[in-house]
């Protein structure tokens, strides 16, 4: 019999000859898809590789040839063509191209020696149940008896432990179901905690009673030992079911079902980890010890095959209720054909996928079995994952950003900018959850190798890139948010009565520039991160704005004079103005224009170009000039004492009264009209409200005036008809009705016969001599 250390070391040899006559020899096979037995594969390619060492070594040329290879494997000094030939490689399967097709061509073989061998180990599936008889149903029997006892004391300790905490968990769930995500996240750990805590302490209970009664003391049996692992194990499996399903708390539900469909996925899920743990971790070992491995593992893929047979069952007897729930929920989704058929017969692929399941159990290892059904788990749970925090992330969409009332108070607009913003990343953070679970699940399942494309040089730079552009973007929005937040508090009215408008002006000012700024900035990082040469840019920017100081003139002396404008601080947000012809009030400065509001409500954006002069009505003080006509004939004494009167009744209104800040200044007789004297007089005020105590005081000096007999006069027409030499004007004959007619004397006072003892007003002229009409205001006050 050979020597077993050089028995390896042949097979060492031709496997190495063999992997390089076959570069991709490695990468020919799927992982987890070996449908062979591991020892019968091993002692066939064993014989099989000493046959063609002999073979090798008795040929003259071939043994040459493999003594030459090894060589030049072991030699440091290789030639650079092969190292160039290996990165040539290396790099073509680093390639998106060359992945897939390594990819496709590891399917395909695995698929044909799968396929090959997958009828003769369905042939003999039948011979792994031969190794049971009916004398180990004894041993089945023995096995419960053993355990029958820990079984008591372990679920009367847990339902007793339930029924204690089952008050607070209901309580939590409920109170924090409808309250933000750290309340909720905080209640979801709380609850799991109690409710693993359940079953840890008959675990630990079930641990003391067999180390102290059952057994030896101070000696648990195996079996023991088992049960109370596999115990622990499903009641954990079971409370991370509780927290996503919640049979008990609708709202608090992860996933949209109903109460009692949540309680039949439960109860089912109960059946399922019962069959699996009990039967692989406890049957298994305990027969495979007791009995025989062999037993053993028949009865562990009879436990799997009651298992999957049980999956079946409920999937074809729950297929309609699920595609009806399906249908209801995407009634109002415009879906395809193909959606359609998925929704309908979403049951095939599931028993195609359970039957696939039940083939593995037979003919694979239980290892292997293993190894495909955490995988499987694995992608499951990832989908699960992803389905529960899309749902979530698609609630704080709809729900929106609500802040404390003390908060949207101080600084109205940032729950609305929040509500503008916070919707978009949370759709691009959906979008994100959505790719990492498909990936998670190529990677799981063998299609891609995700940390090897992490490793490369291209995906480690199209991971960091984007990452810090990210990072770039968040940081950026923060620091915007802040700001702005910061400035609408300053100056918010009701909290920033101490800011004066022209710094109101300014903060407005800076929060554009610095929101330009803050723009252009993370626009150049972000540039610079995708592996754009910011340089030849900024070049480029310099050039350009040297051609738009060029040739937009306008533009630049537009922004030139607005500096200046705001560093005088000629105009601030909310006075009253006159610029470039038009007056009315400032409801918005930029750097390079005034936006008015005139009396009539049209809006004018006025450039800085065009203003030669600003009048600003709103500085310091105002004052409300009076210029009050009165006829020739009235005494002026008697008119100021009126003018005088009509501002003590004026100081008196409480509504007009804090608006003063001086008393009446008299200016005195100011001008001969054509048909009145002119007397003037001011009233000082506040700035902005000089136009509303004008027009009351008009009011009230119009009511006196009439009161008094003063005339405001108003233009009168003379008609003179001439005189005899006798001084006597001609008679004027009127004809008022037919056949009938009215003599009127000169010099007398008569109208249709009735005689006019009040006196004529004449309406008073402007200094331009058209009639003074009430001006257009352009106060606030108005």
């Amino acid at each position: 019999m050979p020597n077993p250390f050089l028995r390896r070391l042949v097979v060492c040899l031709l496997v190495f000859v063999s992997a390089l006559a076959s570069p991709l020899a490695a990468n020919a096979q799927v992982p987890g898809l070996n449908l062979g037995g591991a020892a019968e594969e091993a002692s066939s390619e064993g014989e099989q590789a000493l046959q063609n060492l002999i073979e090798v070594l008795r040929d003259d040329a071939a043994r040459a040839a493999l003594i030459a290879e090894l060589e030049r494997v072991t030699d440091p000094d290789a030639p650079a063509a092969a190292e160039e030939e290996s990165s040539l490689l290396s790099l073509e399967l680093r390639s998106v191209g060359g992945q897939v097709a390594d990819f496709t061509q590891r399917m395909a073989e695995g698929t044909a020696s799968g396929l090959a061998n997958l009828w003769i180990q369905i042939a003999a599936a039948p011979q792994i149940f031969s190794a049971l008889s009916m004398g180990d149903l004894a041993v089945v029997w023995s096995i419960v008896v053993d355990l029958l006892s820990l079984i008591l004391i372990t679920y009367g300790g847990f339902f007793a432990m339930k029924a204690l905490t089952d008050g607070f968990r209901t309580t939590m769930r409920s109170a924090t179901a409808t309250e933000g995500v750290i309340a909720r996240t905080i209640s979801i750990v709380t609850t799991f905690s109690v409710d693993v805590i359940s079953a840890i302490v008959p675990w630990a209970v079930g641990y003391v009673v067999a180390l102290s009664i059952l057994g030896t003391p101070g000696d648990i049996s195996f079996a023991h030992s088992l049960y109370l692992n596999a115990f622990v194990m499903i009641e954990v499996v079971m409370a991370l079911a509780r927290v996503v399903f919640s049979p008990k708390i609708t709202v608090a539900r992860l996933v949209r079902l109903k109460d009692a469909h949540a309680r039949q996925v439960m109860a089912w899920l109960r059946v399922f980890a019962s069959l699996f743990v009990f039967g692989q971790f406890l049957v298994l070992p305990l027969f495979s010890r007791m009995v025989s491995p062999a037993a053993g593992r028949a009865l562990s893929v009879l436990g799997l095959l009651i298992m999957l047979g049980l999956m079946a069952f409920v999937v074809m007897r729950m297929h309609r209720a699920v595609s009806l729930l399906a249908i209801r929920r995407f009634r109002n989704v415009r879906a395809n054909k193909g959606f359609r058929v998925l929704v309908r017969y979403w049951h095939v692929p599931v028993l195609i996928y359970i039957g696939a399941l039940a083939i593995v159990a037979i003919t694979r290892p239980i290892a292997d079995f293993y190894v495909i059904l955490i995988a499987n788990l694995q992608v499951a749970l990832a989908i699960l994952a992803g389905v529960i925090v899309a749902n979530i992330i698609t609630r704080m969409i709809g729900g929106g950003v609500h802040l404390p009332s003390g908060i949207a108070m101080r600084v109205p607009l940032l729950e609305r900018q929040l509500n503008s913003f916070v919707p978009r990343i949370l759709y691009v953070l959906r979008l994100a959850v959505v790719a990492t679970v498909v990936i998670f699940c190529l990677h799981t399942l063998g299609a891609i190798d995700f940390f090897a494309v992490l490793e490369s040089q291209l995906g480690a730079r199209l991971a960091g890139t984007i990452v810090t552009v990210s990072i770039i973007l968040l940081v950026s929005f923060a620091i915007w948010l802040v700001l702005n937040s910061w400035v609408d508090y300053r100056i918010n009215p009701e909290y920033a009565l101490a800011v004066s408008a022209r710094e109101r002006t300014l903060l407005v000012l800076m929060r554009n520039a610095l929101t330009i700024t803050l723009i252009v900035v993370s626009l150049m990082f972000i540039l610079s991160e995708l592996g754009i040469n910011i340089a030849p840019l900024l070049a480029s920017a310099g050039v350009i704005g040297l051609a738009i100081g060029f040739g937009a003139q306008k533009l630049v002396q537009d922004i030139i004079t607005g500096i200046f404008i705001q560093l005088e601080g000629a105009i601030d947000v909310g006075d009253v103005v006159s610029i470039g012809g038009i007056s009315g009030v400032v409801e918005r400065l930029t750097i390079r224009s005034a936006s008015l509001r005139d009396v009539e409500g049209s809006y004018h954006i006025i450039p800085f170009s065009s203003v030669d002069t600003v009048t600003n009505f709103m500085r310091g003080f105002s004052y409300a000039l009076l210029d009050m006509g009165v006829a020739y004939r009235e005494n002026t004494e008697e008119a100021k004492q009126a003018m005088f009167d009509a501002f003590e009744e004026l100081r008196k209104d409480p509504d007009h009264r804090p608006n003063i800040i001086a008393d009446l200044e008299w200016l005195g007789l100011n001008a001969f009209g054509p048909s009145e004297i002119v007397l003037r007089a001011r009233i000082k005020t506040l700035p902005g409200k000089q136009w509303g105590t004008k027009r009351a005081y008009n009011a009230i000096i119009k009511r006196i005036f009439d009161e008094r007999g003063i005339e405001i006069p108003f233009p009168h027409q003379t008609v003179y008809f001439g005189e005899d030499k006798q001084g006597k004007a001609p008679p004027l004959h009127v004809v008022s009705e037919p056949g009938k007619t009215t003599k009127i004397e000169p010099g007398t006072k008569e109208t249709d016969g009735q005689e006019n003892s009040k006196p004529r007003r004449r309406r008073k002229k402007s200094a331009d001599g058209s009639p003074d009409l009430p001006d257009v205001d352009a106060g606030p006050d108005r």
